[in-house]
């Protein structure tokens, strides 16, 4: 387009920014790209959804991954002790191998007070790999009365060995020694005391020298009472031996065994005896 004096007429700057403008509208109605830049190096903006959730997920899977297992449960131990209960018992309820003894090797630092005493609420290991509790570090609440060890039953062999073996037979009582009718107050005083009870000699004899004077064959005129003890009748004697009329041995026995029956011991008889003059 040429102006009046013959140059080339610019466009006006109105003329321009219309073309300008209708250039972009085309443009955009045509699909061409549109880029939107803020600087030279600027970078595309994306919008992939998917792949922004998996970069944000990536760091928590990771640390999951690092992070340690949780340590394995320790295995529960295999008993837990009942009142009334001992080593010897459990083992062998439980056929532990090795006995009580064994069975406080596998629990020495539960036992901590030796294999003697156990105590209500303690775990305890059976066998090897078992895993039995720590003691606690309280002193636990005494059992009402601490529970020992059963010792080891003998074997079978052992006890047919002592069932064959006889046992010595217990030593025969000295016998009393035989006197006469006529021996001494000493002699059948001393008598008397290899018969009667030590604690009840004293009154034993208090009894006799006043029913008898210690005379064997002491008669009583009236009654007819008769021995050591004064027995109505004297035949009562012959329960203690058939010799009972002469033999002062039998008399003592026989009066003993009168006054315990009778009164409960010759101290008792005696008792009697100052309250009534008799017995």
């Amino acid at each position: 387009m040429m102006s009046v004096n013959g140059r080339p007429s610019l466009p006006s700057r109105a003329a321009l920014k219309r073309a300008i403008a209708t250039t972009v509208i085309v443009g955009v109605g045509a699909g061409l790209p549109m880029i939107a830049a803020s600087g030279a190096s600027a970078t595309p903006v994306h919008h992939n959804t998917a792949q922004q959730q998996s970069a944000e997920l990536a760091p928590s899977a990771a640390a999951q991954a690092s992070a340690p297992a949780p340590a394995a449960a320790q295995a529960p131990a295999d008993y837990t002790v009942q009142g009334g209960d001992w080593l010897s018992k459990i083992a062998t309820s439980h056929n532990v191998q090795g006995g009580w003894q064994k069975l406080y090797e596998l629990n020495k630092s539960v036992l901590t007070a030796g294999p003697d005493v156990i105590y209500p609420g303690q775990q305890l290991a059976l066998a090897d790999g078992s895993a039995p509790a720590q003691a606690p570090a309280q002193t636990p609440a005494p059992a009402p009365a601490p529970q020992k060890s059963a010792p080891a039953a003998p074997s079978s062999s052992s006890t047919s060995a002592q069932s064959n073996t006889a046992a010595p037979a217990a030593p025969a009582a000295a016998a009393a020694p035989a006197l006469s009718a006529n021996a001494s107050t000493a002699s059948l005083q001393a008598l008397a005391a290899s018969i009667v009870p030590a604690d009840q000699l004293a009154s034993f004899e208090q009894i006799i020298t006043h029913e008898s004077g210690w005379k064997v064959t002491a008669t009583n005129p009236s009654s007819g009472a008769y021995g050591l003890p004064q027995a109505l009748p004297g035949s009562k004697m012959a329960s203690a031996g058939s010799d009972w009329a002469t033999n002062p041995a039998t008399q003592i026995k026989w009066a003993l065994q009168y006054m315990n029956q009778t009164y409960g011991s010759p101290n008792q008889a005696w008792v009697f005896w100052q309250a009534h003059q008799a017995y």
